[in-house]
């Protein structure tokens, strides 16, 4: 039987170092007023506690990351290996093609992956950077402190990606494709984990990447570590003493109820009174402040139970009017295709916006990121657009004055003639010679008709006279 100690973890370190609890049962089981079996499993001293603690990070860190590497290795592997059929060994992207057929670099590459998870969720100071805490294993804690290791995220940076564009975009790449995001934010979340002390926005961000409470998430993780262990120690043997037994923080929280009761085991009998009248007693009905006792004592118990009874999703209620609930299209209603429905049972997607988006891309490739070589062959192709247009507005000026230049009376008479003056020798002083007006323009229709009326005019009789007598 495989022990889950993450449970006991998280009651030492709340209990002794007042930590933020991993699950909600925690504080319950360590306020309940029945708990001295659990008490009795937990030291004394906070020396002998923060020993244990210590054992419980350092056991549960290396089964949490190799349980990590297995994972990450295998969607790894998935991904490469469908990629190897694609990539042209001998083209452009040889480079990638010569570093993921190498097991070493592969190994290199998830270890550096891990050691960079590492230190985003538990080395969050400077000082825990230079000094990382004991229960991270000596081989992790070399390869973060050592600048020279391969496997260290900077030095790995450096040796591979910094100068090749093409294994830096690849990289990228591999780490958003959906199927190993998931993995690495599981990855993180495990981390999280074995550091403690969670804090709320931590938990918030958890309950919105998996829809549901750490409490239903921590299950799962139970799950997950006596998966990762099987491929190590294979069948696990059963402990021989009942105290080396661990149960869940659940277990205990129900069988805490018969804790020092007085029906506690079938050993104790029931001995009867001769002096007590039992038929007089039976009929009386206990009194208002039992009750209240009682009920004090399965609140806490009870919580749990109420919790279960609630509905998983509170869909809207009819506000008002009547429903009679005998329609036509009843038969034909689907529920997965109501908007209602939806929007209470599906779970919003936390995508970042165009903007935001096109910023954390800006940064991170500069000028060969596509919007901005978008935005730049616009500009490109508008400025080239203006300068056409330019220049042939300024084509057309020039041939308009050209045509003007043409069409312009050559030599000094340029200015036109005025009325000519009669000579005063000529002795004809009253004739004046003026200058030919011409005719206004005539209409075509009118000149038509002025036409037809003078061909009317000038018609020859051609018929008979008759004369009467």
């Amino acid at each position: 039987m495989k022990k889950n100690n993450t449970w006991k973890l998280d009651l030492l370190e709340v209990k002794f170092k007042q930590y933020s609890p991993r699950y909600p049962h925690t504080k319950k089981l360590l306020n309940a007023r029945n708990n001295d079996k659990l008490l009795k499993k937990l030291p004394t001293s906070p020396e002998e506690a923060e020993q244990e603690i210590l054992a419980l990070k350092l056991e549960l860190f290396e089964r949490k990351y190799y349980g990590s590497y297995k994972k990450v290795e295998k969607e790894v592997a998935k991904i490469t290996k469908a990629d190897l059929g694609k990539l042209d060994k001998n083209g452009p992207k040889k480079s990638i093609v010569d570093f993921i057929t190498s097991k070493e670099n592969l190994d290199h590459l998830i270890t550096s992956k891990l050691i960079k998870t590492i230190t985003n969720t538990i080395l969050h100071s400077k000082d825990l950077k230079l000094d990382p805490p004991a229960f991270i294993s000596n081989e992790i804690r070399d390869k973060i402190l050592n600048k020279n290791d391969i496997s260290n995220p900077s030095t790995f940076f450096i040796t591979h990606c910094q100068n090749n564009k093409e294994l830096n975009n690849y990289f990228s790449n591999l780490w958003n494709t959906k199927a190993v995001k998931s993995v690495l934010q599981e990855v993180e979340w495990s981390f999280k984990l074995v550091r403690g002390n969670l804090t709320i926005q931590e938990k918030d961000t958890r309950k919105k990447i998996t829809g549901k409470d750490v409490e239903a998430d921590s299950d799962g993780e139970v799950n997950d570590d006596s998966s990762s262990d099987s491929d190590n120690e294979g069948d696990s043997e059963d402990e021989g003493t009942d105290s080396d037994i661990e149960m869940n923080p659940e277990d205990l929280d129900k069988f805490a109820i018969y804790e020092n009761s007085d029906g506690a085991s079938e050993e104790e009998q029931f001995e009867i009174d001769p002096n007590v009248n039992y038929n007089e007693i039976t009929d009386e009905e206990p009194s208002a402040d039992e009750v209240s006792d009682v009920e004090s004592e399965d609140s806490f118990f009870e919580e749990d139970q109420e919790k279960k009874e609630k509905k998983e999703h509170n869909l809207p209620q009819l506000a008002s009017g009547y429903f009679s609930g005998g329609s036509d299209d009843e038969d034909d209603f689907d529920p997965d295709a109501d908007k209602v429905v939806k929007e209470a049972t599906t779970q919003r997607k936390n995508r970042r916006g165009q903007r935001a988006r096109q910023k954390i891309w800006a940064l991170k490739y500069g000028k060969e990121a596509k919007h901005v070589k978008s935005e730049q062959a616009a500009l490109a192709s508008e400025r080239e657009i203006r300068q056409k247009e330019y220049e042939e507005r300024c084509r057309k000026r020039e041939l308009k004055a050209k045509l003007a230049m043409e069409a312009a009376p050559s030599g000094s008479n340029i200015l036109p003639l005025g009325e000519r003056k009669v000579r005063p020798d000529t002795g004809s002083s009253d004739v004046k010679v003026t200058a030919v007006v011409p005719e206004p323009k005539i209409h075509p229709s009118w000149e038509a008709k002025r036409l037809a009326e003078e061909k009317l005019k000038n018609v020859k009789f051609e018929g008979k006279k008759i004369k009467f007598d």
